[in-house]
């Protein structure tokens, strides 16, 4: 094909992309799809999007409300005017090539009119069928006609055609003759149409391991062991029992709850053989909250290996089992056996000590594993991709969201086992790969959205509605939320006052809608949770209305009252009636803000030239993007400059120079080498950067890939002996020459890891364990390799090579950190003494080669850029996202991004996944000509200014500065809206929107009593 050919086929790529699966992975590559000007069709088989993450109670390690989280999410996709959802839907058939795909889908039959709908559940009462709640996991039962979840998106009901009686036996119709939107439609039938599109990605979700098939375990026979999804249910307040934990035999509370990990995971013979990385996490996160919920509760979790390898992880455990009181047990569970009288539960097992121990519990939560959906194999073949032996959608792991057929990509669980995080950032990730596929088409398809025009309140007395939310148990819980409604329903200006139970849920949000304009409200407060993550919600709710946006409050009553006050519910609850008053104080005296626009400077600036810097750069010019990418050294690709191989054994360098290569290729990237950031200034999407090499660089975003260090141990004697190593001098060495048979290797996981002052996992250290131990007994089977470890973290699919050395004789031997190994010399060599557990006394090891297995840093110029970028860095120096679930790669700042070591810890694969989805977020700001400047700044009053210059030294941003007439004038763009210059500034010049002192006063006033 011709150059000219090539662009004609860009061009004629279809500017649509199709989305399986709407699950929290599917909803970030839909809406950061749309949000670059793509149409998007989000398809899903169940009646409403949310997927597994809908289904949770909580989330770790914050300990957000997973539906106050997701909900907004779910709003979102249901509003945009991009996304096109199709739910009870399937696709049944792929054509075509990467550009040009024709998906035909088959929909089910809803038997609702979804137009007519309202969400009342005035059917659902009717309705006499009852069948098992399959979202509740079986605790409960549903009607025929139902919504999958009361947050339900979209809100409207659907029939089950299996179980209704009149589509069974032609009998009842209860449902029909109550519902006064005539919506109920049994003339409804299933329907198959086709759409074209250009790209597509595969979310299509999971499946739970079914513990019934360990029969020892007591699944499905004993009525008090349930599964770890099925206890999220009852701990949701959505929940069968309103989230109040409930056994289920007799309806009592338990006390003594016992969680059993590997359920369903790593064990080849009866489950399944990876790891499903999130366990021992939730059940961390779930004893912590059985706690909250009853103070009373002992908790247990019996356990092989402890996995939180993730960002902060390690110190949630370590809250679990300090901080909750949850008792620990590595043990082996041989069964469970139950009291036929009391119904309580007896685990038989063996510990670490080799004993055998019998403890009694009121309740066993069995923490089941992930694994493909029954239709995988169906799947795979329908959308015409490859999958693993396991079926996985099969990637490599050098290209982690690229499918085995151009122009369809994957992200979440249908690529591996994975948690939230990295399930969202592969939906980004997959995202910057279909833009970039279809940058040329892009705003081809889609259609402009038109609000209604804002009412103008000029002169209006203020009508200010009050909406309190039950957030479940998350507020109602604590706070008597009908006594805070009541009690701001008599404060002036309030014309009208509820509660509902969710308020950032869809038929939560229409409430909102229907009561501005039936009760003429010109003004809202709604008191729920934080502000950071719903007044955005909110204001686009109230908008859609004609309001304008800034005319609403959120008051938080849940971080401020319900949370940190759980225990005390009559102070909860008026504090939070103080907190609600204060904000309705406030908003009487809000005013309409008019947002500025700005244009967009369409180049990016990536800080960092390891393979987080070069794979986010080689994306963002592929999107269409100009790049400029510094990098401090003088030559690209940092650390990985030293790995010469990963886990499953691809040639790292290669794929480095290749990566390398393509960079110098493409003309839209500028590489400054040698240089570092030496000055920034402005804001999101116009950006001025100055390098010390002189270079001064325009751009719109900015994204932060400085890497991190190795770190140098100090521990065990190295630097004093050349056998003494860490894993990566040993894949050197190694690639030098072949090992003896007679060499004798110890190594040691976790130095300088997983304890203070670095207490966190590094996540490489033990797959650089298992990859140069396999190499040298596939080498040298002859050759002695012992791996003295903590807790072995292989999860995922990396299981297989945890295996796969024990089968080639590598001896895994456990150490605690209350006895560390010793090492003594002995000639040439070593004697390490280690405290073996299992074997019952202390056990020395002969070594020729001690080797260190050490983790990472991060750099020492991270500080520098924190202080550049304003951006904050947690306990342990790494960058801080905005949200460690949903908004991962982006950090509080607008308009700037991260990814790679400078976030976390990680390995190739991971790394390559965050710094695709940065270049995917990066890419929507990118792909917008304006962008609409943040209402909250300061507004300057020159009028009463004394140019006392107070301001101009005071402002981080450089918004206040000095003008031609010599006076301070006051630039709204570069405005954040901090307020450093209103709580400077003598004269009060300076006052921020909706954040003025007559409005501050106001509650101050409130809450004192003063008039």
């Amino acid at each position: 094909m011709t150059e000219q050919s090539q662009k004609q086929d860009t061009k004629n790529r279809i500017g649509s992309v199709l989305v399986a699966g709407a699950g929290i992975g599917g909803m970030q590559a839909a809406l950061d799809l749309a949000g670059s000007g793509f149409m998007v069709h989000l398809l899903n088989d169940e009646p409403s999007i949310g997927g597994t993450m809908s289904r949770l109670d909580k989330t770790f390690p914050t300990g957000d409300c997973a539906m106050c989280m997701i909900s907004p999410r779910m709003v979102e996709s249901s509003r945009h005017p991009n996304v096109r959802m199709h739910t009870l839907a399937r696709a049944v058939k792929v054509t075509g090539q990467e550009g040009d795909f024709t998906v035909t889908v088959a929909e089910k039959a809803r038997y609702v009119d979804a137009d007519r709908c309202t969400g009342c559940g005035a059917c659902e009462a009717e309705c006499p069928a009852r069948v098992a709640n399959v979202f509740n996991q079986g605790l409960d039962k549903r009607k025929a006609i139902y919504a999958l979840f009361p947050q339900a998106v979209p809100n409207t009901r659907a029939i089950d055609a299996e179980h209704c009686l009149f589509l069974t036996r032609g009998v009842c119709r209860k449902c029909e003759k109550v519902c006064d939107a005539n919506a109920v439609n049994f003339e409804d039938t299933d329907k198959e149409y086709e759409l074209q599109v250009g790209s597509i990605i595969l979310t299509p979700g999971l499946k739970t391991y079914d513990p019934a098939i360990r029969q020892e375990l007591g699944y499905g026979r004993l009525k008090n062991v349930v599964t770890s999804l099925q206890f999220e249910r009852l701990l949701s307040a959505s929940g069968p029992f309103g989230g109040v934990v409930t056994r289920p035999s007799d309806g009592g509370h338990p006390k003594r709850l016992a969680w059993v990990q590997c359920v369903g995971s790593r064990n080849a013979h009866n489950a399944n053989p990876w790891c499903s990385s999130v366990c021992c996490m939730y059940a961390a996160k779930q004893s912590i909250i059985a706690r909250e919920h009853d103070p009373e509760v002992e908790a247990t979790v019996f356990y092989m290996e402890l996995r939180a390898f993730g960002k902060d992880f390690d110190k949630y455990i370590d809250k679990a089992k300090f901080g909750s009181g949850v008792k620990y047990r590595r043990a082996m569970i041989s069964e469970i056996i139950e009291d036929p009288v009391t119904k309580n539960l007896r685990i038989h097992s063996v510990d670490e000590e080799g004993r055998l121990v019998n403890e009694e519990f009121d309740m066993v939560i069995l923490s089941i594993g992930f694994e493909p959906r029954p239709d995988a194999a169906e799947f795979a073949k329908i959308f015409g991709i490859e999958t693993d032996q396991y079926g996985f959608a099969r990637t490599s792991k050098l290209a982690p969201v690229a499918t085995s057929r151009p122009g369809i990509y994957v992200a979440g669980t249908y690529q591996g086992p994975k948690d939230i995080p990295e399930t969202v950032i592969q939906g980004s990730g997959s995202a910057a790969q279909a833009m970039a596929l279809l940058g040329e088409s892009r705003g081809s398809e889609i259609e402009e959205v038109v609000l209604p025009e804002e009412r103008d309140i000029t002169g209006e007395e203020p009508r200010v509605g009050v909406i309190v939310c039950h957030c479940g148990v998350n507020i109602a819980g604590t706070v008597d939320v009908q006594k805070v409604a009541e009690a701001a329903s008599h404060q002036p200006g309030v014309t009208h006052a509820e509660t509902i139970i969710y308020a950032c849920a869809p038929d939560g949000q229409q409430k909102i809608r229907d009561l501005i304009k039936e009760k003429g409200l010109n003004r809202v407060v709604v008191a729920s949770c934080t502000p950071r993550t719903h007044a955005p919600l909110f204001q686009d709710t109230i908008r859609e209305v004609g309001l304008n946006r800034f005319l609403f409050e959120l008051a938080d009553i849940r971080e401020q009252c319900s949370w940190c006050h759980m225990n005390d519910k009559e102070k909860a609850t008026a504090k939070a009636i103080e907190i609600v008053n204060m904000n309705v104080a406030k908003t009487r005296l809000l005013d309409p803000v008019t947002s500025n626009s700005v244009g967009v400077t369409h180049a990016a600036l990536v800080v960092g030239g390891g393979i987080a810097g070069m794979t986010a750069s080689l994306s963002l010019a592929g999107q269409g993007y100009g790049v400029h990418l510094v990098e401090r050294d003088t030559v690209l690709g940092g650390l990985l400059n030293k790995v010469r191989r990963n886990l499953e054994g691809d040639d790292v360098q290669a794929y480095l120079d290749d990566v390398r290569n393509k960079i110098e290729q493409e003309a839209r990237i500028t590489v400054h080498l040698g240089a570092t950031v030496a000055a920034t200034e402005g804001f999101v999407g116009n950006f001025k950067t100055s390098l010390t090499d002189g270079t001064a660089i325009e751009h719109g975003a900015v994204l932060l890939t400085s890497g991190g260090a190795e770190y140098v141990p100090t521990e065990y004697g190295y630097g004093t002996s050349p056998n003494v190593m860490t894993q990566r001098e040993l894949e050197s060495w190694l690639a030098a020459g072949d090992p003896k048979a007679s060499d004798r290797f110890v190594m040691i996981q976790c130095v300088g890891s997983r304890e203070e002052p670095a207490n966190y996992c590094s996540r490489i250290c033990c797959q650089d364990a298992l990859k140069n131990s396999i190499a040298i007994k596939e080498r040298q089977p002859r050759a002695r390799v012992v791996v003295l470890y903590r807790d072995l973290r292989a999860y995922g699919l990396k299981e297989d090579y945890y295996r796969k050395a024990r089968d080639l004789g590598v001896l895994f031997f456990l150490y605690v950190p209350e006895r560390k190994p010793e090492i003594i010399a002995d000639g040439s060599g070593f004697k390490v003494r280690v405290d073996g557990k299992v074997l019952g006394g202390e056990m020395e090891i002969d070594a020729d080669y001690l080797i260190l297995s050490t983790g990472l840093r991060p750099r020492e110029d991270a500080q520098q850029l924190s202080q550049t970028y304003k951006v904050t860095r947690n306990g342990d120096g790494y960058f801080m996202e905005a949200h460690v679930k949903l908004r991962p790669v982006d950090f509080p700042s607008e308009g700037l991004f991260l990814a790679g070591l400078a976030h976390a810890p990680k390995n190739l694969e991971e790394t390559i996944s965050q710094s695709l989805a940065a270049a995917g977020r990066a890419g929507t700001l990118l792909s917008r000509d304006n962008l609409t400047v943040s209402g909250i700044i300061a507004k300057h009053n020159r009028d009463i200014c004394m140019s006392c210059l107070a301001c101009f030294r005071a402002c981080p941003f450089g918004s206040p500065f000095i003008d031609a007439d010599g006076r301070v004038s006051h630039n709204e763009v570069k405005c954040t809206g901090c307020g450093i210059c209103a709580g400077i500034c003598p004269a009060k010049a300076f006052q921020v929107n909706c954040f003025r002192d007559d409005q501050i006063l106001a509650m101050i006033d409130s809450v004192t009593g003063n008039d």
